[in-house]
Order: structure tokens, then sequence, then C-alpha cells
């Protein structure tokens, strides 16, 4: 099976959807710095702690490359940094919801590929576009970058 779309194009998207929610329910400036962070490092945990290596081929788990398991990243990583920056409640929830927002962009993201995602225990695959098509990575890249557009605009 192929491995998730080039770990890239999730940060970009990440850090767009991320960024883009976050300024649009009004969220103060360091949620939405922080939910843009978060965005991208939750990409990266997703990649780094979800995937087997059987011989040549890398699998995708369970474990985060389902809902059920992206969301409870979202509620341990969210809440651990909301705490910790003591946000408000309008900020700490803005911050969930996206971050929630993010991680679901990987998942959709590689529901495009042949290895697919897991939604309730079962595996979904909207289509087979290998995850290293050029073409596709700079698409979705540059609408990453278009959301973080968004935001920036949103805040102007």
């Amino acid at each position: 099976m192929q491995p998730a779309l080039k770990l890239v194009t999730h940060n970009a998207v990440g850090l767009g959807v991320a960024a883009m929610v976050s300024s649009l329910l009004g969220c103060s400036s360091g949620c939405v710095i922080a939910s843009s962070l978060l965005g991208v490092i939750a990409q990266n945990i997703i990649d780094a702690f979800s995937h087997e290596h059987r011989g040549r081929y890398t699998r995708r788990t369970k474990l985060l490359h389902s809902v059920e398991g992206v969301t409870a990243l979202t509620v341990i990583l969210g809440g651990l940094v909301a705490g910790s920056l003591g946000f408000r409640a309008v900020d700490t929830i803005g911050l969930l919801v996206a971050l929630e927002a993010s991680v679901l962009s990987h998942l959709l993201l590689d529901s495009l590929t042949p290895g697919g995602v897991y939604v309730l225990g079962r595996k979904v695959v909207l289509a087979r576009i290998p995850y290293d098509n050029p073409e596709v990575n700079m698409i979705l890249q540059l609408l990453g970058f278009l959301a973080l557009t968004i935001a920036i605009l949103a805040r102007i």
C-alpha cells in the first residue's frame, strides 16, 4: 500500500485549515497562532505514529488514521496546549474545533489514496490517487496556502 500524501502537503493543508477555522471563529491572535502550529504538529504526529512497515510496504494503522483516533489526539493535544496557555473558554473551543478540522483534513487527503483511512473501523477509500502525484500534491498545497490567506485576510 501507498504511504500518505507527501507530508509537506499535509503540513500546508493542516496549517491553512487550522489558521482559517480559528480566524473565522474569531479566536484571539494567540489562539490562531497556537492552532496553526498545532495543525502542523498534529500532521507529523499522525504520520510518525500511525504507519507500520511490512517488508518494502508501508501500511496505515487505525491508531491515528481513523476519525476516532484523530479526535482523541485533538482532545488530548488541544486540551493540554489550551490549558497550559491559560486560554479562555472561547479560545479553547476555537482551538479544538480548528485542530479537529486540521486533523480531519489529513484523513480526507489520505482517503484519496489507495491506502485509505478508517471510519468507525471500516476502511474508506474515496479515490486511488498515488501519494506522490506531483500535480495533486501541488494543487493541495496551493489550497492550503489559500486557506492561510483567507485566515490572514479575516484578521485584517
